[in-house]
Formats: C-alpha cells, sequence, structure tokens
C-alpha cells in the first residue's frame, strides 16, 4: 500500500460544486454601483460648491480693496477740498474784520466832517 499523501485531491470530487452564480450577486452589484455613483455626485457638488465659495470670496474681497481705494481716494480728496476751503474761510474772516475796521474808521471821519460842517457857513 502506497502511502497516504498529505494532499490528496480526493476531496475535489466528494462535494457537488454548483456552477450558476448566486441570484442575488446581481442584485447586491446594482445596488453597489448605484451607492458609488450617489456618493460620488454628492462628493462632486460638494466639491463645485466649495470652489464657488472659494472663487466667490476672493471675487468679493477683490472687489471690496478696489471700493476700499476708490473711497480713500475720495476722502483725501475731500479732505484737501476742506483744508483749501477752512484756509479761504480764515482769510475772508480776516479780510471782513480788516474792512469792518475800515469801515468803522470812515464812518467816525464822515460824522467827524459832518459835525466840522453844521457849524461852518455854507460856500458859495
Amino acid at each position: 500500500m502506497p502511502p497516504r499523501r498529505r494532499y490528496s485531491n480526493r476531496k475535489l470530487t466528494q462535494d457537488s460544486y454548483i456552477l450558476t452564480s448566486d441570484p442575488t450577486y446581481g442584485l447586491k452589484r446594482v445596488v453597489f454601483l448605484w451607492g458609488f455613483v450617489i456618493v460620488v455626485l454628492v462628493m462632486l457638488g460638494l466639491g463645485v460648491r466649495y470652489f464657488e465659495d472659494r472663487l466667490a470670496s476672493e471675487s468679493s474681497v477683490s472687489a471690496m480693496r478696489q471700493q476700499n481705494r476708490e473711497l480713500q481716494e475720495a476722502l483725501s480728496k475731500a479732505r484737501f477740498d476742506l483744508e483749501v476751503e477752512l484756509a479761504t474761510r480764515g482769510e475772508l474772516e480776516r479780510q471782513v474784520v480788516g474792512l469792518n475796521d475800515e469801515l468803522k474808521q470812515i464812518r467816525e471821519e464822515l460824522a467827524f466832517i459832518k459835525s466840522a460842517t453844521k457849524g461852518a457857513p455854507a460856500a458859495r
């Protein structure tokens, strides 16, 4: 009797083998594929939304920077105009004070001349 081999191939013929596939395998595969497609679409949508928000925020930041520059330029122009107006107003106030003093002096001279001519006879 020959010695028994450790690995015999007799066990291969003992069980019966079914050569058809599992009937639920196709359904499982379809469900898995649809689940995978749904996950991919959700991830794609989230990615698009993320990049839209990121690009929109960058464009809004650049728009705000541009608006900030324009407002700073307008502010500096308004400050310059205010300085010119204040200087002009100061000069006009000095002129008004000077003209008021001159007017007061002329009125005093006029009053003096009127009082001096009242007592003098009219010249013909």
